[in-house]
Protein backbone atom coordinates (compact mmCIF):
# COMPACT_ATOMS: atom_id res chain seq x y z
CA UNK A 1 0.00 0.00 0.00
CA UNK A 2 0.93 3.62 -0.52
CA UNK A 3 0.23 5.52 2.69
CA UNK A 4 0.44 9.25 3.37
CA UNK A 5 0.60 10.33 7.01
CA UNK A 6 -0.59 13.88 7.72
CA UNK A 7 0.97 15.31 10.91
CA UNK A 8 0.88 18.66 12.70
CA UNK A 9 4.61 18.98 13.42
CA UNK A 10 7.48 16.68 12.66
CA UNK A 11 9.66 15.40 14.19
CA UNK A 12 8.32 15.71 17.74
CA UNK A 13 9.76 13.98 20.80
CA UNK A 14 6.42 13.67 22.56
CA UNK A 15 4.54 11.84 19.77
CA UNK A 16 6.09 8.38 19.94
CA UNK A 17 2.63 6.87 19.37
CA UNK A 18 2.58 8.38 15.86
CA UNK A 19 6.17 7.43 15.17
CA UNK A 20 5.31 3.83 16.12
CA UNK A 21 2.56 3.73 13.48
CA UNK A 22 4.78 5.20 10.78
CA UNK A 23 7.68 2.83 11.37
CA UNK A 24 5.24 -0.04 11.89
CA UNK A 25 3.82 0.41 8.39
CA UNK A 26 7.33 0.69 6.90
CA UNK A 27 8.31 -2.54 8.71
CA UNK A 28 5.30 -4.21 7.11
CA UNK A 29 6.55 -3.30 3.64
CA UNK A 30 4.33 -0.36 2.81
CA UNK A 31 5.39 2.76 0.90
CA UNK A 32 5.11 5.66 3.34
CA UNK A 33 5.32 9.44 2.89
CA UNK A 34 4.98 12.02 5.64
CA UNK A 35 3.39 15.46 5.33
CA UNK A 36 3.53 17.89 8.24
CA UNK A 37 2.10 21.36 8.57
CA UNK A 38 5.42 22.69 9.84
CA UNK A 39 8.80 21.77 11.30
CA UNK A 40 8.94 21.15 15.04
CA UNK A 41 11.79 23.58 15.71
CA UNK A 42 13.53 21.07 17.98
CA UNK A 43 17.03 19.79 17.30
CA UNK A 44 16.44 16.61 19.33
CA UNK A 45 14.46 13.67 18.02
CA UNK A 46 14.14 9.93 18.34
CA UNK A 47 16.82 7.74 16.69
CA UNK A 48 14.19 6.13 14.43
CA UNK A 49 14.02 9.41 12.52
CA UNK A 50 17.52 8.70 11.22
CA UNK A 51 17.46 4.90 11.11
CA UNK A 52 14.30 4.93 8.95
CA UNK A 53 15.46 8.04 7.02
CA UNK A 54 12.12 9.67 7.78
CA UNK A 55 13.19 13.24 7.07
CA UNK A 56 13.86 12.24 3.45
CA UNK A 57 10.25 10.99 3.30
CA UNK A 58 8.86 14.25 4.72
CA UNK A 59 7.43 17.35 3.07
CA UNK A 60 5.98 20.39 4.81
CA UNK A 61 2.68 21.91 3.78
CA UNK A 62 3.43 25.39 5.03
CA UNK A 63 7.18 25.71 4.65
CA UNK A 64 6.80 29.35 3.63
CA UNK A 65 9.71 31.82 3.42
CA UNK A 66 9.60 35.34 4.82
CA UNK A 67 8.65 38.25 2.58
CA UNK A 68 6.05 38.64 -0.16
CA UNK A 69 8.52 38.38 -3.04
CA UNK A 70 10.30 35.36 -1.55
CA UNK A 71 7.02 33.54 -1.11
CA UNK A 72 5.97 34.03 -4.73
CA UNK A 73 9.40 33.13 -6.07
CA UNK A 74 9.35 29.87 -4.14
CA UNK A 75 5.86 29.08 -5.46
CA UNK A 76 7.12 29.55 -9.02
CA UNK A 77 10.18 27.39 -8.36
CA UNK A 78 8.04 24.61 -6.85
CA UNK A 79 5.61 24.74 -9.78
CA UNK A 80 8.53 24.20 -12.15
CA UNK A 81 10.42 21.65 -10.02
CA UNK A 82 7.38 19.49 -9.38
CA UNK A 83 5.94 19.68 -12.87
CA UNK A 84 2.67 21.27 -11.80
CA UNK A 85 2.93 23.61 -14.80
CA UNK A 86 2.12 20.56 -16.92
CA UNK A 87 -1.26 20.33 -15.19
CA UNK A 88 -3.14 23.52 -16.14
CA UNK A 89 -6.46 21.94 -15.18
CA UNK A 90 -5.18 21.49 -11.63
CA UNK A 91 -4.04 25.13 -11.47
CA UNK A 92 -7.42 26.27 -12.80
CA UNK A 93 -9.33 24.11 -10.30
CA UNK A 94 -7.18 25.43 -7.46
CA UNK A 95 -7.76 29.08 -8.33
CA UNK A 96 -11.49 28.72 -9.01
CA UNK A 97 -12.00 26.77 -5.78
CA UNK A 98 -11.63 30.02 -3.87
CA UNK A 99 -14.82 31.34 -5.41
CA UNK A 100 -15.52 34.75 -6.86
CA UNK A 101 -14.13 36.69 -3.93
CA UNK A 102 -10.36 36.89 -4.55
CA UNK A 103 -9.67 38.20 -1.07
CA UNK A 104 -10.17 34.58 0.04
CA UNK A 105 -7.24 33.46 -2.12
CA UNK A 106 -4.66 32.03 0.24
CA UNK A 107 -1.08 31.85 -0.98
CA UNK A 108 -0.27 29.62 1.98
CA UNK A 109 -2.65 26.96 0.72
CA UNK A 110 -0.78 26.94 -2.59
CA UNK A 111 2.20 25.60 -0.64
CA UNK A 112 0.03 22.77 0.71
CA UNK A 113 -1.04 21.92 -2.83
CA UNK A 114 2.50 22.00 -4.17
CA UNK A 115 3.72 19.72 -1.36
CA UNK A 116 1.68 16.81 -2.68
CA UNK A 117 0.55 17.65 -6.24
CA UNK A 118 3.36 15.75 -8.01
CA UNK A 119 2.93 12.55 -6.00
CA UNK A 120 1.24 9.41 -7.30
CA UNK A 121 -2.15 8.57 -5.74
CA UNK A 122 -2.17 7.04 -2.27
CA UNK A 123 -4.27 4.15 -1.08
CA UNK A 124 -4.61 5.68 2.38
CA UNK A 125 -4.31 9.24 3.65
CA UNK A 126 -4.07 8.95 7.44
CA UNK A 127 -4.58 12.22 9.32
CA UNK A 128 -3.05 11.75 12.75
CA UNK A 129 -5.21 14.44 14.33
CA UNK A 130 -8.78 15.43 13.54
CA UNK A 131 -7.81 19.02 12.74
CA UNK A 132 -5.87 17.77 9.70
CA UNK A 133 -8.87 15.99 8.22
CA UNK A 134 -10.56 19.01 6.60
CA UNK A 135 -7.36 19.89 4.73
CA UNK A 136 -7.01 16.32 3.46
CA UNK A 137 -10.61 16.45 2.29
CA UNK A 138 -10.03 19.73 0.44
CA UNK A 139 -6.91 18.35 -1.29
CA UNK A 140 -8.86 15.29 -2.35
CA UNK A 141 -11.75 17.34 -3.69
CA UNK A 142 -9.31 19.41 -5.73
CA UNK A 143 -7.95 16.08 -7.05
CA UNK A 144 -4.51 17.12 -5.86
CA UNK A 145 -4.32 14.04 -3.64
CA UNK A 146 -6.14 10.74 -3.73
CA UNK A 147 -6.70 8.02 -1.16
CA UNK A 148 -9.16 6.84 1.46
CA UNK A 149 -9.12 9.39 4.29
CA UNK A 150 -8.58 7.87 7.75
CA UNK A 151 -8.62 10.31 10.67
CA UNK A 152 -7.39 9.66 14.21
CA UNK A 153 -8.92 11.62 17.07
CA UNK A 154 -6.74 11.80 20.17
CA UNK A 155 -8.11 14.44 22.53
CA UNK A 156 -8.04 18.20 22.03
CA UNK A 157 -8.94 17.77 18.35
CA UNK A 158 -12.48 16.87 19.44
CA UNK A 159 -12.69 18.13 23.04
CA UNK A 160 -11.28 21.61 22.37
CA UNK A 161 -11.27 22.24 18.61
CA UNK A 162 -15.06 22.02 18.27
CA UNK A 163 -15.81 24.28 21.23
CA UNK A 164 -16.15 27.44 19.11
CA UNK A 165 -17.06 25.66 15.87
CA UNK A 166 -19.24 22.62 16.60
CA UNK A 167 -19.80 21.86 12.89
CA UNK A 168 -16.15 22.02 11.79
CA UNK A 169 -16.07 18.29 11.03
CA UNK A 170 -19.50 18.03 9.38
CA UNK A 171 -18.17 17.45 5.85
CA UNK A 172 -15.30 15.27 7.06
CA UNK A 173 -17.72 13.04 8.97
CA UNK A 174 -19.81 12.72 5.81
CA UNK A 175 -17.03 12.06 3.30
CA UNK A 176 -14.19 10.60 5.39
CA UNK A 177 -13.78 6.83 5.21
CA UNK A 178 -12.88 5.92 8.79
CA UNK A 179 -12.40 7.57 12.18
CA UNK A 180 -10.11 6.08 14.80
CA UNK A 181 -10.84 7.03 18.41
CA UNK A 182 -8.05 6.35 20.90
CA UNK A 183 -10.53 5.67 23.71
CA UNK A 184 -14.20 5.04 24.45
CA UNK A 185 -14.49 8.56 25.82
CA UNK A 186 -13.25 10.03 22.52
CA UNK A 187 -15.66 7.78 20.62
CA UNK A 188 -18.54 9.18 22.70
CA UNK A 189 -17.48 12.73 21.86
CA UNK A 190 -17.28 11.88 18.15
CA UNK A 191 -20.80 10.49 18.28
CA UNK A 192 -22.02 13.61 20.08
CA UNK A 193 -20.40 15.76 17.36
CA UNK A 194 -22.31 13.92 14.63
CA UNK A 195 -19.88 11.28 13.39
CA UNK A 196 -21.69 8.18 12.05
CA UNK A 197 -21.22 5.30 14.50
CA UNK A 198 -20.48 2.80 11.72
CA UNK A 199 -17.41 4.80 10.71
CA UNK A 200 -15.84 4.85 14.19
CA UNK A 201 -13.36 2.25 15.41
CA UNK A 202 -11.60 2.37 18.79
CA UNK A 203 -7.89 1.91 18.18
CA UNK A 204 -5.65 2.60 21.14
CA UNK A 205 -2.27 4.26 20.72
CA UNK A 206 0.33 1.59 21.41
CA UNK A 207 3.81 1.54 22.86
CA UNK A 208 6.85 -0.50 21.87
CA UNK A 209 7.06 -2.94 24.76
CA UNK A 210 10.58 -4.01 23.82
CA UNK A 211 11.77 -0.57 24.91
CA UNK A 212 10.36 -0.77 28.43
CA UNK A 213 11.87 -3.44 30.64
CA UNK A 214 9.76 -4.74 33.52
CA UNK A 215 11.07 -4.85 37.09
CA UNK A 216 9.36 -5.14 40.47
CA UNK A 217 9.71 -1.97 42.54
CA UNK A 218 11.18 -1.85 46.02
CA UNK A 219 13.19 0.65 48.05
CA UNK A 220 15.99 0.71 50.56
CA UNK A 221 15.33 1.37 54.25
CA UNK A 222 16.52 4.98 54.21
CA UNK A 223 15.81 5.69 50.55
CA UNK A 224 13.14 8.33 49.75
CA UNK A 225 10.06 7.26 47.84
CA UNK A 226 10.70 8.58 44.35
CA UNK A 227 7.66 9.98 42.59
CA UNK A 228 7.79 10.86 38.88
CA UNK A 229 5.69 12.81 36.37
CA UNK A 230 6.35 13.07 32.65
CA UNK A 231 4.60 15.51 30.34
CA UNK A 232 4.38 18.92 28.77
CA UNK A 233 3.89 21.82 31.13
CA UNK A 234 0.35 22.58 30.00
CA UNK A 235 -2.86 22.93 31.97
CA UNK A 236 -4.42 19.55 31.17
CA UNK A 237 -1.47 17.68 32.74
CA UNK A 238 -2.52 18.99 36.18
CA UNK A 239 1.04 19.09 37.50
CA UNK A 240 0.34 21.87 40.00
CA UNK A 241 -1.98 19.50 41.90
CA UNK A 242 0.73 16.83 42.06
CA UNK A 243 3.15 19.42 43.48
CA UNK A 244 0.65 20.34 46.21
CA UNK A 245 0.07 16.66 47.01
CA UNK A 246 3.81 15.99 47.31
CA UNK A 247 4.07 19.01 49.61
CA UNK A 248 1.27 17.59 51.79
CA UNK A 249 3.06 14.25 52.09
CA UNK A 250 6.35 15.99 52.90
CA UNK A 251 4.63 17.90 55.72
CA UNK A 252 3.79 14.59 57.41
CA UNK A 253 7.50 13.86 57.78
CA UNK A 254 7.59 11.17 55.10
CA UNK A 255 10.77 11.02 53.01
CA UNK A 256 9.53 11.77 49.49
CA UNK A 257 11.22 13.11 46.36
CA UNK A 258 9.45 14.32 43.20
CA UNK A 259 10.94 14.56 39.69
CA UNK A 260 9.23 16.01 36.63
CA UNK A 261 10.39 15.34 33.07
CA UNK A 262 9.19 17.89 30.53
CA UNK A 263 8.91 21.58 29.82
CA UNK A 264 6.45 24.03 28.36
CA UNK A 265 4.55 27.26 28.70
CA UNK A 266 3.67 26.81 32.38
CA UNK A 267 7.24 26.26 33.55
CA UNK A 268 7.46 29.55 35.44
CA UNK A 269 4.13 28.93 37.18
CA UNK A 270 5.24 25.48 38.31
CA UNK A 271 8.47 26.91 39.72
CA UNK A 272 6.43 29.47 41.67
CA UNK A 273 4.13 26.72 42.97
CA UNK A 274 7.13 24.67 44.14
CA UNK A 275 8.54 27.72 45.94
CA UNK A 276 5.18 28.57 47.51
CA UNK A 277 4.95 25.00 48.84
CA UNK A 278 8.53 25.26 50.23
CA UNK A 279 9.65 22.00 48.64
CA UNK A 280 12.42 23.24 46.33
CA UNK A 281 14.80 20.68 47.84
CA UNK A 282 12.28 17.89 47.23
CA UNK A 283 11.49 18.57 43.57
CA UNK A 284 13.68 18.32 40.46
CA UNK A 285 12.55 19.73 37.12
CA UNK A 286 14.56 17.64 34.67
CA UNK A 287 13.50 19.21 31.36
CA UNK A 288 12.98 17.12 28.26
CA UNK A 289 14.93 13.86 28.10
CA UNK A 290 15.62 11.42 25.30
CA UNK A 291 14.14 7.93 25.45
CA UNK A 292 17.21 6.39 27.07
CA UNK A 293 17.16 8.95 29.88
CA UNK A 294 13.39 8.63 30.36
CA UNK A 295 13.56 4.85 30.71
CA UNK A 296 16.47 5.15 33.15
CA UNK A 297 14.53 7.63 35.28
CA UNK A 298 11.45 5.37 35.14
CA UNK A 299 13.53 2.41 36.30
CA UNK A 300 14.80 4.42 39.28
CA UNK A 301 11.33 5.65 40.33
CA UNK A 302 8.77 4.03 42.62
CA UNK A 303 5.48 5.77 41.73
CA UNK A 304 4.24 7.67 38.67
CA UNK A 305 1.63 10.38 39.09
CA UNK A 306 -0.35 11.76 36.12
CA UNK A 307 -3.07 14.05 37.55
CA UNK A 308 -4.76 14.92 34.24
CA UNK A 309 -7.55 17.51 34.24
CA UNK A 310 -9.95 19.07 31.76
CA UNK A 311 -8.45 22.47 30.91
CA UNK A 312 -10.54 25.63 31.00
CA UNK A 313 -10.60 25.69 27.19
CA UNK A 314 -11.96 22.13 27.05
CA UNK A 315 -8.65 20.43 26.24
CA UNK A 316 -8.58 16.83 27.45
CA UNK A 317 -6.38 13.75 27.23
CA UNK A 318 -7.26 10.55 25.42
CA UNK A 319 -5.18 7.98 27.30
CA UNK A 320 -1.80 9.45 28.25
CA UNK A 321 1.05 7.42 26.79
CA UNK A 322 3.18 8.03 29.86
CA UNK A 323 0.78 5.90 31.92
CA UNK A 324 1.20 2.99 29.50
CA UNK A 325 4.97 3.32 29.52
CA UNK A 326 5.15 3.50 33.31
CA UNK A 327 2.85 0.52 33.77
CA UNK A 328 4.92 -1.44 31.25
CA UNK A 329 7.96 -1.00 33.49
CA UNK A 330 6.12 -2.18 36.60
CA UNK A 331 5.47 1.15 38.34
CA UNK A 332 2.19 1.62 40.26
CA UNK A 333 0.46 4.77 39.03
CA UNK A 334 -1.81 7.47 40.36
CA UNK A 335 -4.06 9.33 37.94
CA UNK A 336 -7.56 10.79 37.65
CA UNK A 337 -11.01 9.85 36.43
CA UNK A 338 -10.31 11.73 33.21
CA UNK A 339 -10.89 10.99 29.52
CA UNK A 340 -9.89 7.43 28.67
CA UNK A 341 -7.64 6.93 31.72
CA UNK A 342 -10.10 4.51 33.45
CA UNK A 343 -9.88 2.30 30.35
CA UNK A 344 -6.22 1.75 31.20
CA UNK A 345 -5.86 2.15 34.96
CA UNK A 346 -8.04 -0.07 37.15
CA UNK A 347 -8.54 1.76 40.43
CA UNK A 348 -7.08 -0.26 43.29
CA UNK A 349 -5.57 -2.92 41.02
CA UNK A 350 -2.94 -1.33 38.76
CA UNK A 351 -2.91 1.98 40.59
CA UNK A 352 -5.27 4.58 42.01
CA UNK A 353 -7.69 7.02 40.39
CA UNK A 354 -9.01 10.18 42.01
CA UNK A 355 -11.33 13.02 40.90
CA UNK A 356 -9.74 15.80 38.88
CA UNK A 357 -8.12 18.64 40.88
CA UNK A 358 -8.60 16.76 44.17
CA UNK A 359 -5.32 17.45 45.98
CA UNK A 360 -6.45 15.75 49.19
CA UNK A 361 -7.31 12.55 47.32
CA UNK A 362 -3.96 12.63 45.52
CA UNK A 363 -2.22 13.10 48.87
CA UNK A 364 -4.08 10.13 50.41
CA UNK A 365 -3.11 7.87 47.50
CA UNK A 366 0.54 8.90 47.72
CA UNK A 367 0.52 8.18 51.44
CA UNK A 368 -1.17 4.82 50.85
CA UNK A 369 1.51 3.75 48.38
CA UNK A 370 4.24 5.24 50.58
CA UNK A 371 3.10 3.32 53.65
CA UNK A 372 2.46 0.01 51.88
CA UNK A 373 5.34 -0.61 49.45
CA UNK A 374 4.44 -4.30 49.45
CA UNK A 375 1.57 -3.32 47.11
CA UNK A 376 3.98 -2.05 44.45
CA UNK A 377 4.98 -5.43 42.98
CA UNK A 378 1.41 -6.72 42.63
CA UNK A 379 0.14 -3.47 41.09
CA UNK A 380 3.15 -3.31 38.76
CA UNK A 381 2.63 -6.89 37.56
CA UNK A 382 -1.04 -6.30 36.79
CA UNK A 383 -0.17 -3.05 35.04
CA UNK A 384 2.33 -4.77 32.76
CA UNK A 385 -0.22 -7.47 31.93
CA UNK A 386 -2.83 -4.83 31.04
CA UNK A 387 -0.47 -3.01 28.68
CA UNK A 388 0.72 -6.24 27.06
CA UNK A 389 -2.88 -7.31 26.42
CA UNK A 390 -4.31 -4.06 25.03
CA UNK A 391 -1.59 -1.50 24.23
CA UNK A 392 1.20 -3.40 22.46
CA UNK A 393 2.19 -1.32 19.41
CA UNK A 394 2.93 -4.42 17.32
CA UNK A 395 -0.56 -5.83 17.84
CA UNK A 396 -2.15 -2.43 17.27
CA UNK A 397 -0.18 -1.89 14.06
CA UNK A 398 -1.39 -5.28 12.83
CA UNK A 399 -4.95 -4.13 13.53
CA UNK A 400 -4.32 -0.80 11.77
CA UNK A 401 -2.95 -2.55 8.69
CA UNK A 402 -6.05 -4.76 8.58
CA UNK A 403 -8.33 -1.72 8.82
CA UNK A 404 -6.51 -0.13 5.88
CA UNK A 405 -6.88 -3.31 3.82
CA UNK A 406 -10.58 -3.64 4.65
CA UNK A 407 -11.15 -0.10 3.40
CA UNK A 408 -9.47 -0.89 0.10
CA UNK A 409 -11.41 -4.14 -0.28
CA UNK A 410 -14.73 -2.41 0.40
CA UNK A 411 -13.79 0.31 -2.10
CA UNK A 412 -13.28 -2.20 -4.92
CA UNK A 413 -16.18 -4.49 -4.08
Amino acid sequence: MRIAFFLSKFPVLSETFILNQITGMIDRGHDVDIYATCRSGFDKYHPEIESYKLLSKTRYFFDIPEGFLGRWLKVIVLIIQRGVWRRPVLVFRTITSFGDDWKDFNLGFMYAILAIADRDPYDIIHCQFGTLGPMALTLKRLRVADGEIVTSFRGLDITKATKNNPSMYKELFRDGALFLAVSKSIRAKLLAAGCPSEKIIILHSGIDLTRFGYAERSKGTHEPVKVLSIGRFVEKKGLEYAIEAVANVHKTGRNIHYAIIGDGELGDQLNIKIADCHIQERVDLLGWQDHKSVTRTLSESHILIAPSITADDGDQEGIPNVLKEAMATGIPVISTFHGGVPELVEDGATGYLVPERDVEALSRCLIKLYDYPEKWAEMGKKGREKVEAEFDAEKINDDLEQLYMQLLISKTS
